[in-house]
C-alpha cells in the first residue's frame, strides 16, 4: 500500500542529480501549455484583471458623468460587429482545440514518459518528442475521446466531470508506456486502476497545497520550481498503482511492457 510520504520519498530519490534537468523541460513545456498550475496561475491572473477593471470602472461612474445604459450600448453595435466577434471566437476555439489535440495532449504524454524514464536513470530531453512518431495519431485520438468526456462530464453539473478526471488519471501514463492502447482499453484498465484509489489520490494532490499556495504568493514563480516534484511524485503513483494492476491480473506485461529507452 502506497502513502503520500513514500511517494513524496521516491520522487525526491528520483530527481537526485536531475531536478534542474526536469526543471528546464517543465519550463519549456509550461510555455506551450503543458503543467498542472499553469493555467490556474492565468485564471488568478485574469480574476485579479477583472477585479481591477471593475474597480475602475466603479470610479468612473461614480462621477457626475451621466451613466450610460449598458444594454442600449449593446443593441446600438450593429449585426455585422457581432457577426466578426462570432466568427473570430469560433476560430480561436478551433485553434484552441487543435492545439491542445495535436500538441498539448502529445507533450502531456510524452512528458509523462520521461518522468517514469527518469526513475530508472537519467532520461534525456528527446524522449518528450518520442511521441510524435508513430502511432502519434492514436495518441491524438485517445486523448480527445477521453477529454471530450471529462469536458462535457463538467457541463453535467460538474460532479461528473469530477469523477471522470479521477477514473481516466492514468489514461496519459498509460499511452506512455504503450502508445498502440485503444480508447476503450486505457479508459477501462485506468478505471480499474484508479478503483479504491481516487480519494486517495485526491489527498496526494491535496498535499501539495501548501506549496501551491507558496507558489501563488510570489505571482507563480514558485510554482515553476515545484512543478518537477509534483510531475515526479504523479510518476510514483502510476508505478504504485502499474504494479498493483500486474500482481490483480488486470493487465500483463505484454500490454504494459516498461519504459524501454527509445
Amino acid at each position: 500500500m502506497w502513502t503520500c510520504s513514500l511517494l513524496k520519498q521516491n520522487a525526491k530519490r528520483a530527481l537526485s542529480g536531475t531536478y534542474w534537468h526536469a526543471f528546464g523541460l517543465c519550463l519549456l513545456l509550461t510555455v506551450v501549455g503543458v503543467g498542472s498550475y499553469s493555467t490556474n496561475t492565468v485564471y488568478q491572473f485574469e480574476q485579479g484583471v477583472d477585479r481591477i477593471d471593475t474597480t475602475l470602472h466603479g470610479e468612473v461612474w461614480t462621477g457626475n458623468a451621466p451613466q450610460t445604459d449598458v444594454l442600449d450600448i449593446l443593441w446600438s453595435i450593429p449585426a455585422l460587429v457581432w457577426g466578426i466577434v462570432l466568427v473570430c471566437l469560433l476560430i480561436g476555439l478551433a485553434i484552441g482545440m487543435a492545439w491542445s489535440a495535436f500538441i498539448t495532449s502529445p507533450l502531456t504524454i510524452g512528458r509523462n514518459r520521461y518522468f517514469m524514464e527518469n526513475r530508472q536513470s537519467p532520461a534525456p530531453l528527446r524522449t518528450v518528442t518520442t511521441v510524435f512518431r508513430t502511432p502519434y495519431l492514436n495518441l491524438v485520438k485517445v486523448s480527445f475521446l477521453v477529454n471530450l468526456k471529462i469536458i462535457l462530464g463538467y457541463f453535467l453539473l460538474i460532479v461528473p466531470g469530477v469523477y471522470w478526471s479521477y477514473c481516466y488519471m492514468m489514461v496519459p501514463y498509460l499511452l506512455a508506456e504503450n502508445p498502440y492502447m485503444s480508447t476503450r482499453r486505457a479508459m477501462e484498465l485506468s478505471r480499474e486502476m484508479m478503483y479504491g484509489e481516487k480519494w486517495h489520490a485526491f489527498v496526494l494532490g491535496l498535499s501539495f497545497l501548501g506549496w501551491i499556495i507558496l507558489g501563488m504568493v510570489t505571482l507563480g514563480i514558485g510554482l515553476l520550481f515545484l512543478e518537477p516534484y509534483y510531475q515526479a511524485t504523479m510518476a510514483e503513483l502510476y508505478a504504485a498503482l502499474r504494479s498493483k494492476a500486474l500482481a490483480m491480473n488486470l493487465t500483463d506485461t505484454s500490454e504494459l511492457g516498461g519504459f524501454v529507452r527509445h
